[in-house]
Formats: structure tokens, C-alpha cells, sequence
């Protein structure tokens, strides 16, 4: 995975605390746009900064002085029983989000706590977080995201950033998504729901049963399959087709006609591996299947048999797939 472009930390941290200017904030926001690992990173930044509750103006960025700050409003928060770290090292991570809010570090961490409103609150840093909700409903929330949930009559819950929901059915208690400008209301279903506050387009797509997305000016009712993305900045929803090649939660691999130039693409991806096809008449194949968090070797291995190809393994950990293809 590509690092993000170096920005001046301090530049950052002035950004984060709502103290910089016109000129400041253009060059972070064009920072950000530059690249996807940028924008990542700043989503990444503004959770830590938010969750930390580092408000007071800067008028001079002092790390050691930043680190303390953010220490105390962890050690307040804890006083009042809404934070609890999720994982070992549980101090080392304290220090660090401090130090990531401050000195742009890269690290992985992830918070569960209780809002002041009763909200169950979810957020994570640069790690994929699987949370399951009290009604036993599934969401696996993406790097850089917030979830707040709260389980009533009706079972309310606000998104900033991405995630994938897997929701047990209950006909009396609908599940709606606060996604800012786009709610969805389920009873039962799987679906994703992607919308970082910084990005101009929310997509909702549907894995499975029937959902309902509504602006404030359009509703529209999806099926599995299908998608519909909003435009922050046009005001417009519009419907399309699943992509070929689609990824659920992080960890399930759905294929529906999928080339194999495609499913070399997004297993490379996912694996953090190489996968070589030899010619191209094999990256011509194509392939309807669907994998669930099973070992690359293995879904290799069936694409192989699939087509009858040959899988190679290289010293390197490349994967290489030859043969006549299709």
C-alpha cells in the first residue's frame, strides 16, 4: 500500500483545530485531493483529532505539549467512563494518537465508547473494525470511520466514513443509516453505505434484500445488485448496475462476470500479493463466483481448476497463473 505525501505536521495539526486560514486550509484540502492515500490519511487524522477532543487554538504547535493535551482528554473521558480502548497496549496507543494527531504518524487503533446523547460509538484509524451491534446486527467498518448507534423503537444509526452492514431482520424496529445528506432504511439485509464527509459523491450498494435511500429531495428503492450515488454538490441521485468485481465488508470477494484482468486486480488488493497472468487470453476468462475470507491459495487454486491453468508460486511470493485461457 502506497504512503501518503509528506505534509507539514504542523500545518496539520493548525488545519485539525480549526485555526488556519484561507490560504492553510486550501493547500491541506488540495493536499488531500491529490491523492487517495492523502485523503485517506487526513480522514484517518480528523477521527483521532475528534475522538481526542483537541479544540484549543494553536498558536505555536508544541508535540511534547500535544501529546499531554490529548492525554488529559482521554484520561477525563475515562473518568467518566465513555472510553475504552479496544486491544492490548492500551497506553502505547494513547501516546500514539497523540503523536499521529501532531506528527502525522501512521498507526492502527481502534476506540468503542458512549456518547453523551446514548449513542454506541465505533471508530477506527487505519484497521478495518468488525463490531457486532446489540441487536446482533454485523457492521465491519472501514479505515478513517465513525459509527454511533442507537438501539430504540427505531434502531438509528450515523455514519461518517464507510461501512458494511449485515442486519438481522426485525419487522418492528426499522434500521436506518444517517449517512448526512442520504438515509437508508432496512428491515433486513446486507448493504454498504460509503460517506466520508470530505468526499463530493455517498454510495449506497445493496449485497442482499431490499433497501430504501432517501434525500431530501428523491427516494429510491434498491435491490440486490444495485447501487445509487448521490452527488453532494449536484443534489442528484442516480441508480446503476453492481460493478463486475465487488468487494463486502472487506473480506468477501463477489465476482458476477468478472474478467480476469478484474479478479487479478482486486485479489492483488486485498492480499497484498502479486498475481501474474501469463497472456492475455487468460485475463480475457471470465468468472462468477463469490469467496469468503478464504486463503488466496485457495481461491487461486479454484480459478486455476476452473479454467484449466496452472498455478505457480515464485521465491518472491508472486503468484503466476498459465495456460491456454479463454
Amino acid at each position: 500500500m502506497n504512503k501518503p505525501a509528506p505534509i507539514d505536521s504542523e500545518l496539520l495539526a493548525i488545519y485539525l483545530a480549526g485555526e488556519a486560514d484561507d490560504a492553510q486550509k486550501r493547500t491541506v484540502e488540495d493536499w488531500a485531493a491529490a491523492a487517495a492515500e492523502n485523503h485517506r490519511e487526513l480522514e484517518r487524522m480528523r477521527t483521532i483529532w475528534e475522538l481526542g477532543g483537541v479544540a484549543d487554538p494553536l498558536s505555536e504547535v508544541d508535540v511534547d505539549a500535544a501529546w499531554a493535551r490529548l492525554e488529559g482528554r482521554i484520561a477525563e473521558a475515562e473518568g467518566r467512563g465513555i472510553v475504552r480502548p479496544i486491544g492490548a497496549w492500551q497506553v502505547w496507543v494513547r501516546w500514539s494518537a497523540a503523536a499521529a494527531v501532531v506528527a502525522g504518524l501512521v498507526f492502527a487503533a481502534t476506540w468503542l465508547f458512549r456518547s453523551q446523547d446514548s449513542f454506541d460509538a465505533y471508530a477506527t484509524t487505519t484497521e478495518t473494525l468488525d463490531a457486532v451491534l446489540s441487536d446482533s446486527s454485523r457492521s465491519v467498518i472501514m479505515p478513517g470511520s465513525r459509527l454511533e448507534v442507537r438501539m430504540g423503537d427505531t434502531r438509528e444509526v450515523r455514519l461518517t466514513g464507510q461501512a458494511y452492514f449485515e442486519v438481522l431482520r426485525d419487522e418492528q424496529r426499522p434500521f436506518v443509516v444517517d449517512a448526512g445528506d442520504v438515509w437508508v432504511t432496512v428491515l433486513g439485509t446486507a448493504f454498504e453505505v460509503s460517506a466520508y464527509d470530505t468526499a463530493q459523491l455517498v454510495t449506497v450498494r445493496v449485497r442482499s434484500g431490499r433497501v430504501r435511500v432517501t434525500t431530501e429531495g428523491d427516494t429510491v428503492e434498491l435491490v440486490a445488485g444495485e447501487r445509487v450515488v448521490y452527488n453532494r454538490k449536484r443534489h442528484l441521485l442516480e441508480r446503476g448496475a453492481a460493478l463486475p468485481a465487488e468487494v463486502w465488508g472487506g473480506r468477501v470477494l463477489h465476482f458476477e462476470g468478472a474478467t480476469m484482468d478484474q479478479v487479478a486486480e482486486q485479489l492483488e488488493r486485498i492480499y497484498r500479493v502479486r498475481v501474474e497472468l501469463r497472456n492475455e487470453s487468460i485475463a480475457r476468462c471470465r468468472i462468477t463466483a463469490e469467496f469468503e475470507e478464504e486463503p488466496i491459495e485457495e481461491i487461486l487454486n479454484v480459478i486455476a481448476e476452473t479454467f484449466g491453468l496452472e498455478l505457480e508460486r515464485a521465491e518472491d511470493g508472486t503468484f503466476s497463473l498459465d495456460g491456454d485461457g479463454c
